[in-house]
């Protein structure tokens, strides 16, 4: 197992994803049915991993975007990088692996969060936060991974609330971005009223040193196009900037 849990961070931490927490596929599996469970490849004692980052990808992100102009006009740059970056990870390890994605829908999706407080990456508030003992909710939680050897040993790990509660903190922020919406809670409703939700966010008092940049944020929550075109074109030698 560490040789393949090595070989994934090494691989995660140069393309930006800073975040790899190894589990058991079973930890997982067991809270969840359906097409929510992840492959096994026959054991719920096999290898699982949850992929994220911090505000450590922006500028490697950036960076691969600026030198590679297909990939700053995909449909969606982030979830085209990360599918590129965690396929040659996984086809690397010379191990039956299986990946899903957190953008994924349908028989694809994942229950990330449930994923991420399984492996004790993050506590799943109830709030509906994901909260990384160091980083806070200033962590993104980008893919799941299932490969075909020994997870961790048991048991799996117990969490503890990082803040003791959201009552006092999180909970008054949360309830008015939620007000603020002008139906169900949707990337499209939350559209025109992200600063809510990016205020919601920054309540949550573990990790603030770690909040995103001013940029990172908003495309966090808006994906702004012409915001990331400044941002690409800004790492460009000045001789193309203006081409």
């Amino acid at each position: 197992m560490s040789d393949v849990v090595d070989s994934l961070r090494a691989a995660c931490f140069a393309a930006g994803f800073d975040l790899v927490q190894p589990l058991r596929v079973g930890w997982y599996n067991r809270g969840v049915q359906g097409s929510l469970k992840l492959e096994d490849f026959g054991s719920e004692q096999h290898l699982a991993l949850v992929v994220g980052n911090t505000r450590a990808l922006w500028p490697i992100w950036l960076d691969a975007l600026a030198h590679d102009p297909a990939l700053a006009a995909s449909a969606d740059p982030l979830d085209a990088y990360t599918e590129r970056c965690l396929a040659r990870a996984v086809a690397a390890l010379g191990v039956p692996a299986a990946v899903r994605f957190a953008h994924e829908a349908g028989d694809g999706r994942v229950a990330m969060q449930r994923l991420a407080h399984a492996a004790g990456l993050a506590f799943l508030t109830e709030t509906h936060l994901s909260v990384h003992p160091t980083y806070g909710p200033w962590v993104a939680l980008r893919a799941a991974l299932s490969v075909a050897v020994p997870g961790p040993p048991g048991p799996a790990p117990t969490l503890v609330h990082p803040c003791g509660g959201c009552a006092h903190g999180c909970r008054p922020a949360f309830e008015r971005a939620l007000a603020a919406l002008a139906g169900p809670p949707s990337e499209a409703s939350m559209l025109g009223v992200w600063r809510a939700w990016a205020d919601f966010r920054a309540s949550c008092p573990t990790g603030r040193q770690h909040r995103y940049d001013d940029a990172m944020l908003r495309y966090h929550y808006t994906k702004d196009r012409e915001l990331l075109r400044r941002e690409c074109q800004s790492r460009q030698p000045p001789a193309q900037r203006n081409r």
